[in-house]
């Protein structure tokens, strides 16, 4: 194995897997469009890619945790990049409703280990949190959310597989440790000093929580009520305010926090064409598609630009998500 090879494998980060989380998001999203009167094959192109970077990231991290056993550690007692372990139990339970429709058993298979695995990343995250004596407020970021976003999305397909009061016992979880956070991250933001540039993406993060939790708390109701509307519009509020700042994060250096952007906004786009569906107003429809579309320009620009760092080696050091 050469060095620049050996270098990549070493330091694999553990954040690529928000680009399985984003792909993923956008191929449910066009499955969503697709119920609701588009193109229904649109969307499983994009679902199989997503499942063949998932396979081709995961023999990796495998690999990187079997052949450098240290550096592994080191992600998992760093305050930041553990939370990112939990993308990767994301991306198991993701790619369990993709296969659903097509194998419901084989994907009742991946979910139950998706569930575990995120349980077990949850637990412990948490108590990393808990029993940490070194934390500085300025380590706190956006990405602590992402163990809170999977907890908010097994309720999805848990409920379609029957497993009600799992769902429930996930969700509450997830909203729990969602509203902690959003404190602990606004007083981060407002009082101490501003997030380094190349983590802005990860403010996007701040979306999918509200975004998710949405569609889980209708699947677990089956109704639209109060607060289902509540978590909508949170979600809808914080994203109008992060675009309201679209032009500066444009100029944003390119780096794998960008897929940030994507699993957020495609969960926004699916809350919207949801809360089309519930309302019967055209316009969150088509405010959904709109900005599915804007995912999809997102996923393409950001798939080309990281292939490209992946060659030059931009990804082949130690670096903080």
């Amino acid at each position: 194995m050469s060095r620049s090879i050996r270098d990549c494998v070493e330091h694999f980060p553990l954040s690529t897997f928000a680009a399985v989380m984003g792909i993923a998001g956008l191929g449910l999203g066009l499955r969503t469009w697709g119920e609701q009167g588009g193109p229904a094959w649109l969307g499983e192109p994009v679902l199989m890619f997503a499942w063949l970077i998932f396979f081709l990231l995961g023999m990796l991290f495998i690999f990187k945790a079997v052949r450098y056993p240290a550096e592994t550690i080191i992600d998992l007692r760093h305050p930041i990049r553990l939370n990112y372990l939990a993308a990767i139990s994301i991306s198991i339970v993701l790619m369990s409703m993709v296969l659903r429709p097509h194998e419901p058993v084989p994907a009742l298979g991946i979910f139950a280990l998706g569930a575990s695995f995120h349980l077990i990343v949850t637990i412990l995250v948490v108590n990393f949190w808990m029993h940490h004596a070194r934390f500085a407020i300025t380590q706190v970021n956006p990405a602590w959310f992402i163990p809170s976003i999977g907890n908010v999305l097994i309720p999805i397909p848990a409920v379609a597989f029957g497993f009600v009061e799992v769902a429930w016992f996930f969700f509450s979880a997830g909203i729990l440790f969602w509203a902690i956070l959003m404190t602990i991250v606004f007083y981060r933001i407002l009082f101490h000093e501003p997030l380094a540039t190349r983590v802005l993406p990860t403010l996007y993060i701040l979306i999918a929580p509200p975004a998710v939790g949405f569609l889980a708390y209708v699947r677990l109701t089956d109704e639209l009520d109060a607060f289902a509307r509540i978590l909508f519009f949170i979600a809808l509020f914080l994203a109008i305010l992060l675009f309201t700042r679209i032009r500066g994060q444009a100029q944003i250096p390119f780096s794998l926090a960008s897929w940030s952007y994507t699993f957020p906004l495609a969960a926004m786009s699916v809350a919207l064409m949801e809360m089309a569906q519930l309302t019967g107003h055209m316009a969150y429809l088509w405010a959904g598609l709109i900005l599915l579309l804007f995912v999809a320009l997102l996923v393409l620009v950001f798939l080309v630009m990281t292939v490209r760092a992946g060659i030059i080696g931009n990804f082949c050091r130690a670096e903080d998500p």
